[in-house]
């Protein structure tokens, strides 16, 4: 059981290790590291519990609205228009080098869709 106030909830985690004891590990929701939130300007923010944060910036999107694209968080595919192009500065390149991911434009569907923290430890790489 969950660790919150009602002795009948469970966790996600919870649910798929009882009814579904098969399920490959990459797919067993675990507590996740990070926070991302969505910014004023379209971009994200993307924070370690307790650390640091790293902006990414929206930047123009090219090419067909009907090109099918990948999110880079979640792993959740669509066409071109449910998307968001963000970058990132790498840190110490003094504004020379981005790291550039595309995210789904529902920051809480993405979120709550996301299984690790993979991508998002690559893109803080470097920042503290």
């Amino acid at each position: 059981m969950s660790d919150g106030d009602d002795p009948n909830s469970y966790t996600a985690r919870e649910i798929v290790l009882e009814f579904f004891p098969a399920t490959p590990q990459r797919l067993i929701p675990r507590p996740s590291a990070y926070s991302v939130r969505f910014a004023e300007d379209g971009g994200r923010v993307v924070r370690r519990r307790g650390g640091s944060a790293l902006k990414l910036q929206p930047i123009p999107s090219a090419g067909r609205e009907g090109t099918h694209l990948c999110c880079d968080l979640c792993s959740w595919s669509g066409p071109r228009r449910d998307f968001d192009t963000l970058r990132a500065e790498v840190p110490g390149s003094d504004g020379r080098r981005f790291r550039y991911v595309i995210v789904c434009r529902d920051p809480d569907a993405c979120e709550a869709r996301r299984l690790d923290d993979a991508v998002l430890e690559r893109l803080l790489q470097g920042v503290d």
